[in-house]
């Protein structure tokens, strides 16, 4: 995959990127050596583990079960105890972790995993095949009543090989299945866990359940105040253990109050910012800004069951007649950047296109020879959060500058989805889409494939294109992944093409730290990798 997310730390002035957490040894001539071992000592001085890291998150996690868990709050903190077969890096790709390498059967139906030997959780016990089988079992059965339940029904069954080897079979060719065990939804539980929650249903596996591999282990949980996990000093892998001795998070609603206690120093790293409260901060020497594009893709949906977008010409003079970029200014205080694709640039699989340029004499000329130069009037539901209603409001005053009279109306998100999921008198909405599993299909299937209108999936518009329906298929059921991916730019191209949305922005992904931590990096889902957090 290519390198996708580039973080640029601002407030200091220089171009830093996103710290490794990785030392870097000298090289020099004889003359050079005291001076060389005065550094290296001085940098190993500096890198000595140690210190609590404080973290102001956004609201309290709603579980330390990676299997319940669909927030990102919640995967943050999970990321630290917690690991699955694979992860995505930064740049979202695909690196093994507990696995040590994995391969498709020719039909794609089958992925096997090579797992790590020698790893053991938190509490003693051991990994291997059988803990796998057992996690991905316990996660798929609906009567354990697990969120994450759905993610996993793509797998048919999951086979121990032998103890170090284990093979996952889906119901249907799947080339993204690593993709899926990538996500953080896919992480690893003790058995033990497991086995407390089958022998006592009461037994509550959202506040105790996090007993995992990873270089942190859990502490404790008290409710809106904190969550603490410490060093784990047993963890398998020497070059990634844990530098600080322990991370607090705080659950901080208010963006301004993070904000400030970063500036008093009372946390060292918050997430996430509003854009208005980023441009306050970029330019203080004592802070960094970190930004990156996002996997979210905001647009305006369009209910094809209403004529007045049936014509192509409609649809993309209404394209046309918004102006991303003074949206972008205007709404997201300058951080994003305009979407052309129907999924954003860190999506594996991505391929841009070329923009619809804000062209208003032009999307009037298409509204005419759609004969509809008079325009018509329109409904727009979004969600009722400050930034959903002010892109709604902004493409209310565009449209109506092509005669589309648009009223918006707020909901709170709940009734909003419920609204959409039922595909009655559906007419526009604001929406916004991110893939979990960071590929094209999950990207784009849910929202355009014919099998996926309500009440099945997120194809709300009703949109429905044979055609488009047979390449998802060809795409997902090849193994050879450059023949995938010119599949999936062929299906961009179509969709961006046939316009069956208003295309609008990609939010930039924002957190902001001190400039003595060192070592982190956030994804382009949001959520921020702590684990090689250094204080110094």
């Amino acid at each position: 995959m290519a390198s996708i997310l580039v973080l640029s730390a601002c407030g200091d002035g220089s171009d830093e990127p996103a710290d490794s957490g990785e030392d870097t040894g000298q090289n020099g001539e004889t003359e050079q050596q005291d001076e060389a071992e005065d550094e290296g000592e001085e940098e190993a001085a500096q890198t000595e583990t140690g210190g609590d890291l404080r973290v102001g998150i956004e609201a309290e996690p709603t579980s330390m079960d990676p299997h319940n868990t669909t927030d990102g709050n919640s995967a943050t903190i999970q990321s630290t105890m917690m690991e699955g077969l694979l992860r995505f890096d930064e740049n979202m790709e695909i690196v093994p972790v507990l696995a040590e390498d994995y391969e498709f059967s020719d039909d794609a139906t089958e992925i096997t995993f090579t797992l790590r030997e020698g790893v053991t959780f938190h509490d003693g016990t051991e990994f291997n095949a059988e803990t796998v089988k057992e996690n991905l079992d316990f996660v798929r059965d609906t009567d354990n009543g697990l969120a994450r339940s759905s993610f996993f029904s793509f797998i048919e069954d999951v086979t121990v090989d032998d103890d170090y080897q284990v093979t996952i079979v889906s119901d249907e060719p799947n080339s993204a299945m690593a993709s899926y065990m990538a996500h953080s939804s896919a992480a690893m539980k003790s058995v033990e866990e497991i086995s407390k929650k089958l022998e006592d249903e009461d037994y509550n596996l959202d506040r105790e359940g996090a007993v995992g591999t990873g270089p942190f282990q859990f502490v404790e949980w008290r409710d809106s105040e904190h969550v603490v996990v410490e060093k784990f000093d047993d963890y398998w892998n020497a070059d990634e253990e844990a530098r600080v001795d322990s991370i607090t998070f705080l659950p901080v609603q208010e963006a301004s109050t993070r904000v400030n206690m970063l500036r008093t120093g009372e946390v060292d790293v918050i997430t996430p910012i509003p854009t208005l409260n980023a441009a306050e901060l970029e330019n203080e020497e004592d802070l960094d800004l970190y930004t990156g594009s996002s996997t979210d893709v905001y647009y305006v949906g369009m209910n094809f069951e209403n004529d007045n977008y049936d014509d192509i010409n409609v649809r993309k003079a209404m394209n046309h007649a918004i102006d991303k970029d003074g949206l972008i200014a205007q709404v997201l205080d300058g951080y994003g950047q305009v979407a052309d694709s129907a999924i954003a640039p860190p999506v594996y699989g991505y391929a841009g296109q070329s923009v619809y340029e804000y062209d208003l004499d032009y999307a009037r000329e298409l509204m005419a020879e759609a004969g509809l130069e008079d325009g018509f009037e329109a409904t727009i539901w979004t969600r009722n959060s400050t930034e959903f209603v002010s892109v709604a409001e902004y493409v209310e005053i565009q449209l109506a500058e092509i005669n589309i009279d648009v009223s918006v109306e707020a909901y709170e998100s709940g009734t909003l989805f419920d609204m959409l999921d039922a595909g009655e008198d559906t007419d526009l909405w604001i929406g916004r889409w991110s893939p979990g599993t960071g590929e094209a299909d999950y990207g784009l299937r849910p929202n355009f494939a014919s099998d996926r209108v309500p009440p099945n999936f997120n194809n709300s518009g009703f949109y429905i294109n044979e055609e488009l329906d047979a390449m998802f298929d060809d795409a997902l059921s090849t193994p050879d992944e450059d023949e995938a991916m010119a599949v999936y730019a062929d299906i961009q191209e179509m969709i961006y093409d046939d316009a069956p949305w208003v295309f609008l922005h990609i939010p930039d992904a924002l957190i902001a730290k001190g400039t003595n931590i060192h070592g982190i990096y956030v994804l382009p889902s949001g959520a921020v990798n702590l684990n090689l957090a250094e204080i110094h």
